[in-house]
């Protein structure tokens, strides 16, 4: 990694443009939406690439103007923010259904100890059995399920606050 990426402390993405167009999504005429291609690339590049370092996307083209710069920059940091906000909201969730599922399982655990002389000795541990396997599902959300959803809003926090630098073709 420090040998393919890191320069200066800072983690550099080099992206090689040969035509303007590969910026963008052809299919969309009015070009508002970035290549997914592109995407892919960049987001692959920086699976790698340690959250303590700061990345630069650098990319190599002719011909930008100005505003073609900015309009790019803006689409890439739309794209992350979205995954970003889509990344948070799915912890969320995550930590909601984990919280759900433990009051749920202490309330069936609670009632099978509770309700020992109500209910006959089958139900009793069918509820008991319940309220565990809903302790343990609430337990393996937040400990493995969450985590992968964590991680990916790292990496693509860290890609929406990237600086996106343009350059003169790679020769």
């Amino acid at each position: 990694i420090k040998n393919n990426y890191i320069l200066r402390n800072k983690a550099v993405i080099k992206v090689l443009i040969n035509n303007k167009n590969e910026f963008y999504n052809l299919r969309n005429p009015r070009r508002v939406t970035i290549n997914k291609k592109l995407i892919e690339y960049i987001t692959e590049e920086a699976e790698n690439i340690p959250n303590k370092y700061k990345i630069n996307i650098e990319f190599y083209t002719d011909d930008l103007s100005d505003d073609e710069k900015k309009k790019i920059i803006d689409m890439i940091k739309s794209y992350y923010g979205l995954k970003v906000y889509s990344c948070k909201s799915s912890v969320k969730q995550g930590v909601l259904k984990a919280l759900l599922f433990s009051i749920f399982g202490a309330f069936f655990i609670a009632c099978s100890h509770l309700n020992n002389n109500l209910l006959n000795f089958v139900y009793d541990e069918v509820i008991y059995v319940i309220g565990w396997v809903l302790l343990w599902e609430a337990t393996d959300t937040l400990l493995f399920s969450n985590s992968k959803d964590k991680v990916r809003k790292k990496n693509y926090k860290q890609l929406y606050n990237a600086d996106i630098l343009f350059s003169d073709k790679y020769e």
